[in-house]
């Protein structure tokens, strides 16, 4: 199993907690980040490696990086 690094950040960006631990999956490690957030905090980055997979909230490139991806599905798909 993969390893995963959890970061959790304060309103200013400054990190305030990391948790390391495997995760079957890219979900189960987006749970667990959800489950064991840190009072006060803002932000939570899901790490695998040097690849942040997960952040919440999203930032406006990823988020703009997630539409694209779900228009070219659909177009694919022929919706």
């Amino acid at each position: 199993m993969p390893n995963y690094e959890i970061r959790y950040l304060d309103f200013e960006g400054a990190c305030v907690g990391t948790l390391t631990t495997p995760c079957a999956s890219e979900k189960d490690a987006k749970v667990l980040a959800h489950a064991m957030r840190l009072p006060g905090t803002k932000r939570m980055e899901v790490w695998r490696g040097a690849e942040l997979i997960y952040e919440r909230p999203q930032s406006q490139r990823a988020l703009a990086a997630e539409t694209a991806r779900i228009h070219a599905a659909l177009y694919a798909a022929g919706a």
